[in-house]
Parts: structure tokens; C-alpha cells; sequence
């Protein structure tokens, strides 16, 4: 099966511009499967007065950036599903937390008395708001006015929710089910639960808890047919968004995907690199796969040929 290759974004020299939408949504002419596939983590347009701002080079600020994710998973509108993807960078406002996970180190003012101050990924600088990048950078000089990490809950956070979640909603309303596909990519540095390099793509359904079993396996068996090293359900694999809008009991299923960065760009000068179209290829197949066997398609195929 062969899928045509989408031009590739701005380079770094051309991120330093304002956010005009909280996401682009991209839709198929007609949907065809009970699948809508989110790229939270894509977003590629840096503020001037953030960059400005920062105590860290615009290259830095980047390295928590899901580079290209979106042109990974770009084939999933050809092949029926709705691609939703953020426009705003990870190091400016994270989606995938809770609204309001902010760590009172940051600001000057009052949080909110809802605010969730003590989560694990707020101790650890990755709050709604991020603090740090990379290897525990500090992305602020200080603090920043409480305000202005509200006003980027109010205008971006919630608009993409928003959008994800009447996306889930039409798909259940047609199908009667929906399979949400969070992708995001992983450095390629570091280890994974085991100690050992970390595999190719890993998936996440929150130990069971965020989908139905089959959903998981069929990806699994998707990707490693196409040569990948899988692994499954690593420490805290999902986030936010599969805990929340997975819901198994009531036809809800969320799956997180994570693809290695090695595979196809340069993490060093964040740039794609000649393994490129094989990978998006590659993710193209895997993906027409999932949703083929997701829907019940080969089923009915089968039985049809018989």
C-alpha cells in the first residue's frame, strides 16, 4: 500500500510566530471509521514575546516539541478518521494535563483554590504550565503573572478540548464506539522500564484501564508486523488525555502511541532525515491495518470471500 508524502513544516527559523487557532482539524470528506487521531504535543508556533522572554534559545525551548508527529500520522484523514492538532508548542501550555496543574514556584499571584499544586508531574516541572524542557531546563528567567497562565488555559486549552472532545462524541453518536489515537513521539535517549534502549513505538492504554484489550493488541500486532520493536504499557505510559476521554464500559477507548525520534529526524538539529518517508509509510500501513481490523472490516471481508 502506498501513501503520498506531505510536504514538511516550517524549519526552525520560521516557528517564531503568534498562534492564530488553538488546533487545525483536518477531515476526511466523509468518516469511515470509528477512529479520531489527536497531536497534542506537535504545535510548532513560538510566541515572539515567550521566546523573548525565555532563559533558554529557541532550539532548547523545542526539545519537548512531538517534531512531525502530525505528519506521521498526516494519512489517517485518507484513511477516513479526523486528525486534530495543536498549534501551540508543549513548553508553552501542555494539553495533555489536567486544566489546572500549575506549580506555585512559577507565578506571581494567587492560584486558583482548584488548582492541583501536588501532582507528580507539577513536582516534576511538567505541569500545565511547563517549567522546565529537556534535561530539567528552566524555561523562565522567574516567575510569570498568574494571568498570563490562565489566559493560556482559557484561550487554548479549553478551545482544544473543546474540539477533541465534540470529535469524540459525533464519532460515538455515528458509530456507536470511538478509538481515540493520542500520538506522540519519545526521545530516543535514555531507557525504558527494563534498562534497556528504548523500542521503536510504545503503547499506552494505562494498563488496561483506558481501552479495551483488542484495541492495544491489534496496534501491537500492526507494528510489529512492519518490523517494529513494541513495547507496551512502560511506567506512566498515557497521560491526561487517555485517562480522560478513555472510557471502555461506555464505548469509549483511548490509545497513547509514541514513535521513536530516531526513526525518522535528527534530534540534534531538529530536522527530518532520509528515514522520513519510510516511517510515515510505514505508520500509514500500520494505521490503515488498526483501522480496518478496529472497525470490523476484515471480518466482514472474510465472510464476504467465503
Amino acid at each position: 500500500m502506498s501513501f503520498s508524502s506531505a510536504p514538511f513544516p516550517p524549519g526552525p527559523d520560521d516557528v517564531v510566530a503568534e498562534i492564530e487557532r488553538p488546533f487545525s482539524l483536518y477531515q476526511p470528506a466523509l468518516q469511515v471509521v470509528p477512529v479520531v487521531v489527536d497531536v497534542p504535543h506537535a504545535g510548532r508556533r513560538y510566541p515572539r514575546s515567550f521566546v523573548e522572554a525565555a532563559r533558554l534559545p529557541l532550539r532548547s525551548l523545542r526539545r519537548s516539541e512531538d517534531a512531525f508527529v502530525d505528519r506521521l500520522f498526516g494519512q489517517s484523514v485518507a484513511l477516513g478518521a479526523p486528525l486534530l492538532v495543536a498549534e501551540f508548542p508543549r513548553a508553552y501550555l501542555d494539553v495533555n494535563r489536567e486544566p489546572y496543574e500549575l506549580d506555585p514556584r512559577m507565578f506571581e499571584g494567587r492560584l486558583p483554590p482548584f488548582a492541583n499544586t501536588r501532582s507528580m508531574r507539577v513536582a516534576g516541572g511538567l505541569g500545565t504550565i511547563p517549567r522546565i524542557v529537556g534535561d530539567a531546563q528552566e524555561i523562565y528567567f522567574g516567575r510569570i503573572p498568574i494571568q498570563e497562565g490562565l489566559a493560556r488555559i482559557d484561550e487554548l486549552y479549553r478551545p482544544y478540548h473543546a474540539g477533541l472532545r465534540s470529535l469524540v462524541q459525533r464519532t460515538q453518536g455515528v458509530f456507536g464506539t470511538c478509538i481515540l489515537v493520542d500520538a506522540h513521539s519519545m526521545p530516543s535517549a535514555g531507557l525504558d522500564r527494563d534498562g534497556l534502549s528504548k523500542s521503536d513505538i510504545i503503547l499506552g492504554d494505562r494498563f488496561g484501564t483506558s481501552a479495551a484489550g483488542y484495541i492495544i493488541d491489534i496496534a501491537e500486532q500492526a507494528f510489529t508486523r512492519l518490523g517494529f520493536s513494541v513495547t507496551r504499557n512502560r511506567p506512566y505510559a498515557g497521560g491526561f488525555i487517555t485517562e480522560h476521554y478513555g472510557a471502555p464500559a461506555a464505548g469509549v477507548h483511548a490509545l497513547q502511541i509514541e514513535v521513536n525520534r530516531s526513526l525518522y529526524m535528527n534530534e540534534a538539529t531538529l530536522e527530518p532525515h532520509s528515514g522520513f518517508a519510510a516511517v510515515e509509510q510505514a505508520i500509514a500501513s500500520a494505521m490503515a491495518d488498526c483501522f480496518a481490523r478496529w472497525s470490523g472490516w476484515l471480518d466482514d471481508w472474510r465472510e464476504a470471500a467465503e
